[in-house]
């Protein structure tokens, strides 16, 4: 009985996880590229909200492998969770090194030039080194809120 238990407890925490790291990524995308396509490029509202409605499947996809990612990245680096510094850089680089190579493919499936791939990979580089530290931030919440709603609705 102990075994069904902990794998029924197992389920949960992974449905936990994957409802956590989508709904992180959704909010957090959005907000982070309406400013920047808003305030920055110039869009409209409207057509910043249309762009973002778009990339919803995008952040259905590729929330929980991020996750994933951050989470083995995270264990082979050995990030001290406790250390500051340690979890800028972690965060960092896992939101760099996912980031990257999806906002490249998608501007390659948009038929950009390998000259306005580079520089908008570069320009979008240093806003993925900036947002990373807030994006682990805001997942950790998501995870943790989630863990809570568990817990609450077990019984």
């Amino acid at each position: 009985m102990a075994e069904t238990l902990s794998g029924k407890e197992r389920r949960r925490q992974r449905i936990g996880l994957i409802a956590a790291d989508i709904t992180a990524m959704i909010i957090f995308s959005t907000a982070l590229c309406m400013v920047i396509e808003v305030f920055i490029a110039g869009l409209t509202i409207f057509q910043s909200l249309q762009a973002r409605a778009a990339a919803v499947p995008v952040n259905l996809v590729t929330g929980r492998p991020y996750g994933w990612f951050r989470d083995r990245l995270f264990l082979f680096l050995k990030i001290d969770r406790s250390r500051r510094l340690m979890m800028i850089f972690g965060d960092t680089l896992a939101f760099v090194v996912f980031q990257v190579p999806l906002y490249v493919l998608v501007l390659l499936l948009a038929g950009a030039t390998w000259r306005q791939i580079a520089i908008s990979s570069t320009f979008m580089s240093l806003t993925f080194s900036l947002a990373g530290r807030p994006y682990g931030i805001f997942l950790d919440f998501c995870r943790n809120l989630a863990g809570k709603f568990l817990k609450t609705s077990q019984g």
